[in-house]
């Protein structure tokens, strides 16, 4: 039998959209602290990992400035809505919302989708393999990792290796184009793409000292 994925869009994501869209009504306004990363964190039922990954997303794109141990200040409310606008082009927060509770209530059509999604992503693959040298391979993360809890974007990964993170393989579950906020994880494989000698730089980046 085929093995089968869960695709996943990122929480922090989804996270720090419907945040942007409280700072967009006015629930929020500039120059306002957001504090509270464990009330956030009790709010949405993720870690506090996850709330940090959303607030550095919504400073990425200067709608909140992170200040270390005292929150968080709205910087723009139109910036928030412009966010917002950008993201309800593919779908509003309510029908995601709606989404995964529809997917995981019709198991026929979850796996229908995952087959889809799955699909999409080989023939993604397979482009890379025909219009040029940059290959796919994939690279498991385990304990002797050197950057085990940092995100993708924190070690500087594209510009030391080249290699760009096209998926992130959990288990079962399967998350395409997971961002610069992903994290090293142990038992995660990686989903790659770079020139062909990019492997063994990459290795030698992660694992050796």
């Amino acid at each position: 039998m085929a093995n089968k994925h869960k695709i996943a869009e990122p929480i922090y994501q989804k996270i720090a959209i419907d945040i942007a869209s409280k700072i967009a009504a006015g629930k929020y306004k500039a120059g306002e602290k957001i504090y509270g990363r464990s009330m956030l964190a009790a709010h949405y039922a993720v870690s506090p990992e996850t709330i940090r990954r959303a607030m550095f997303m919504l400073q990425d794109v200067g709608i909140v400035a992170i200040e270390s141990g005292s929150g968080s200040t709205v910087l723009s409310a139109e910036r928030a809505s412009q966010l917002v606008s950008r993201f309800r082009n593919i779908s509003t927060i309510t029908e995601l919302k709606k989404n995964i509770e529809t997917l995981s209530e019709q198991q026929k059509k979850q796996q229908d989708d995952i087959l889809d999604n799955v699909h999409q992503l080989l023939e993604y693959i397979e482009k890379f393999r025909l219009a040029s040298p940059i290959l796919p391979y994939e690279v498991k993360i385990t304990q002797d990792c050197r950057f085990l809890g940092q995100m993708i974007s924190e070690i500087n990964f594209w510009q030391s290796t080249g290699v760009t993170v096209v998926a992130i393989r959990k288990g079962e579950e399967l998350i395409v184009s997971p961002g610069p906020y992903a994290l090293f994880e142990a038992g995660d494989v990686f989903i790659m793409v770079g020139p062909e000698d990019s492997h063994s730089k990459v290795q030698d980046y992660l694992y050796k000292d």
